[in-house]
């Protein structure tokens, strides 16, 4: 003989449902606005000054890359194989007579740096020729 739920049981099995359904909203939620809401997390081990005595400076602040004082662009620093790597949003390059020259329409190009943290070399290669940038600040503190 099967025994039959009585009221009470039911109840209770109902609210460890909604529970259970309330509990797991939330993480959802909580998933969806860490995900899709939250700022990109600023890789600030790159910030400094560098310079080269042809092309001119690059500041490397926060994501944010000044060009000669004039045009920023912003990056994300990666590695691979090679090393720490810059890569900004648009192609970075030196121009003859005009040092450094954003150009939107070729293909983004990996600016090198000699290590991380505290990178003391930037190195673009425009070409087969490196130009090579070299700090200006004093390294950042960890």
């Amino acid at each position: 003989m099967k025994k039959q739920r009585t009221t009470c049981e039911k109840e209770a099995t109902m609210r460890h449902v909604i529970s259970i359904s309330a509990v797991a909203a939330g993480i959802v939620l909580l998933t969806f606005l860490s995900v899709f809401l939250h700022e990109p997390v600023v890789d600030a081990r790159a910030n400094g000054l560098f310079e080269n005595d042809f092309s001119g400076t690059i500041k490397l602040a926060d994501g944010k890359m000044l060009l000669n004082d004039q045009q920023t662009i912003s990056y994300i620093i990666g590695s691979d194989a090679y090393g720490p790597y810059i890569l900004p949003r648009v192609d970075v390059g030196v121009a003859s007579d005009q040092g450094l020259d954003v150009d939107g329409t070729r293909s983004v190009r990996k600016l090198r740096l000699d290590r991380l943290p505290s990178a003391t070399k930037l190195t673009l290669h425009e070409g087969l020729t490196p130009y090579v940038f070299k700090r200006l600040t004093p390294h950042p503190r960890n």
